[in-house]
């Protein structure tokens, strides 16, 4: 059996959803490994969500939901031996450790298989780890819209009609000193007007929607014509930007997992995806954005 442990906000979590997906395709028993449904921290500010927005099947069976809680149990015991153990405790139980270098880079060995039951830990940023199962990994996260409020109801109607696009500027938790040094400073004013400028090239009068975790900064350092800013939508609502991101007819993201799989979400045949050329400081190379997105 394959264990995949659930770590990180929204984006995060559906990546490493996307992940299991793809090992079910390769035809191994896949199962989420949630061990920290309390845990706001572990999950992000608004805890474990994939269950309560999509109609995902976390567990194969009976017998893999029973086998996920008995290594709960396990891995809670596990708490009190220092890290650099606890792989070899696992093995105890024939559990093989899966961790990569890097979030950001795709390792293609991670499908060698070498043991029968193997615990993957990572968030597997990159859509060539679930290279083979897109279509059931767009199947899964269809959101479920009886949940939407009437405002994200009605905006959507609007965004679906309009050449819209989105503009996702995160700042937040990025600035923090968990994430300063890899995450801020990325998406700078310029990176957004440059890419503005692109979609301005090849379309009339588009209309831009911003979605934000720090208003005041975009009030103050983009003045965008035709555009509206979007902050109706908090706490545990937040998602509800992502849903109306994947209805826009073109994206620019920021370097958020979150705006990553609001484009990605998006159906447009013809849409235009603008990344930052840089995702992580330090990288100047990474697996994360798709070759046919457009990197500034």
């Amino acid at each position: 059996m394959k264990f995949i442990a659930i770590s990180g906000g929204l984006g995060n979590q559906m990546f490493i959803y996307a992940f299991c997906e793809e090992l079910r395709v390769r035809d191994q028993n896949a199962v989420l490994f949630i061990h920290h449904v309390a845990n706001l921290k572990k999950y992000g500010h608004q805890g474990y969500e994939l269950e309560k927005l999509f109609s995902i099947d976390a567990y194969a069976d009976p017998l893999s939901k029973l086998s996920v809680f008995l290594l709960i149990v396990y891995s809670h015991l596990l708490r009190i031996v220092p890290h650099r153990f606890r792989e070899r405790l696992y093995l105890v139980f024939k559990i093989r450790t899966i961790m990569v270098p890097e979030n950001f880079i795709y390792y293609p060995q991670v499908f060698d298989f070498k043991c029968q039951h193997e615990l993957f830990r990572g968030t597997w940023q990159s859509e060539r780890f679930f290279e083979n199962s897109k279509k059931r990994v767009r199947k899964a996260f269809a959101f479920k819209e009886d949940l939407l409020n009437d405002e994200t109801k009605i905006l959507a109607r609007q965004i679906i009609d309009e050449t819209s696009v989105s503009i996702h500027i995160r700042r937040g938790d990025y600035l923090s000193k968990q994430y300063a040094n890899g995450f801020a400073g990325v998406c700078t004013p310029e990176y957004y007007q440059k890419a503005i400028r692109l979609i301005l090239d090849k379309y009339q009068n588009p209309r831009f929607y911003l979605f934000t975790d720090d208003k005041q900064w975009v009030l103050k350092n983009l003045d965008i014509n035709n555009s509206m800013l979007v902050d109706f939508n908090f706490g545990s609502e937040s998602w509800q930007d992502m849903f109306l991101m994947s209805k826009c007819k073109h994206n620019i993201i920021a370097n958020s997992s979150f705006s990553w799989w609001g484009a990605w979400l998006n159906t447009n045949p013809d849409k235009i995806v603008i990344a930052p050329k840089i995702w992580w400081n330090g990288f100047n190379n990474d697996d994360v954005v798709p070759e046919s997105w457009i990197r500034l």
